[in-house]
């Protein structure tokens, strides 16, 4: 009986290494794809920010908004702003009063932005106003939060 135990002490040890070789990689795509994450939410709270500036801008921009939000679209961000991301888009609320920019990054990860006459708005549906806001969530993403403010 001991010369058999002694038989799979090595097989033992072979696969407490591979066990423990296996756990590393684990903890380390774990910490990869969380730092991606965050890298990616970052990013999308950075976008709508600068977009948020570019629309303010477009709303005092004579030749633009011309004190109204109707017209603001993605493209008017960008002729606004050129480092404004494409990524973000733009719904209009209150008949143009308000608007609701959005970015998303990566699934689950993306960012909205509510502002102009953020008063005018009846329902917020739980939206943040006036903040740049992370959505972490595969189901219900910045530009759905965006869909359902009125």
């Amino acid at each position: 009986m001991g010369d058999r135990m002694l038989q799979l002490h090595p097989i033992a040890v072979r696969l407490l290494a591979v066990l423990v070789i296996v756990a590393a990689l684990g903890v380390a795509a774990t910490a990869y794809l969380a730092s991606t994450g965050r890298a990616s939410d970052r990013t999308a709270a950075s976008n709508v920010r600068a977009a948020a500036a570019a629309a303010d801008a477009w709303f005092q921009d004579p030749f633009a908004g011309d004190g109204s939000y109707r017209k603001l679209d993605s493209a008017g961000l960008i002729r606004e702003a050129p480092s404004v991301s494409s990524n973000v888009h733009v719904t209009l609320l209150a008949n143009g009063a308000a608007y609701c920019l959005d970015d998303e990054e990566a699934p689950g990860h993306s960012a909205y932005y509510v502002g102009g006459e953020v008063g005018r708005l009846t329902h917020l549906a739980g939206a943040v106003t006036l903040a740049p806001t992370i959505v972490h969530s595969k189901t219900a993403d910045a530009a759905s939060v965006c869909r359902s403010i009125s």
